[in-house]
């Protein structure tokens, strides 16, 4: 059956506008660059489900710390350099450092190997976005803004949490 003799076009999607999928992330690999606060809550988003993480860092967080001495990620303690994501070929890459210099260099080098990337400061470079989690037994929403506000989606979490809880 045909549906339509037309010819297969690309659409361009709006600017700024990602398709949300939910994807089995056990056993993939993500790497994090970076050690700080932004990073400890990329991570703490990943490790319930099932992620292999290796964290690249000279300094980590509390919950970074934490977490790799319990065996939950892997921490290398050394700041990024190229090629470290070649040598991983991670699933996914998280660029979240105090840098704009060192997280444009993994933006650029998860790009060069079709590598998602989402980079915590500059939303023009992610290839992806990391959403706001929330979950109750039965449900779990991502949500991203479609503007770039992160305190946006954040308070929108807050609520979806609360509505779980009700």
């Amino acid at each position: 059956m045909i549906i339509s003799d037309r010819k297969s076009e690309k659409t361009p999607a709006a600017a700024g506008t990602f398709f949300p999928l939910f994807i089995d992330m056990g056993g993939r690999k993500v790497l994090v660059i970076g050690g700080g606060k932004v990073a400890g809550r990329r991570i703490k988003g990943l490790v319930g489900f099932g992620a292999e993480i290796t964290v690249i860092t000279p300094e980590a967080a509390g919950y970074i710390e934490n977490a790799a001495a319990s065996k939950a990620i892997r921490l290398i303690r050394r700041k990024y350099k190229k090629g470290d994501v070649a040598a991983l070929m991670p699933f996914f890459v998280i660029a979240a450092t105090g840098s704009r210099q060192v997280n444009h260099a993994v933006m650029a080098e998860a790009k060069s190997l079709d590598t998602p990337v989402s980079v915590a400061d500059c939303r023009e470079e992610c290839t992806c976005f990391f959403p706001a989690i929330a979950e109750s037994g039965d449900y779990i929403a991502g949500l991203v803004s479609k503007n770039g506000s992160h305190r946006g989606a954040a308070q929108t979490a807050k609520k979806i949490r609360e509505f779980f809880a009700s």
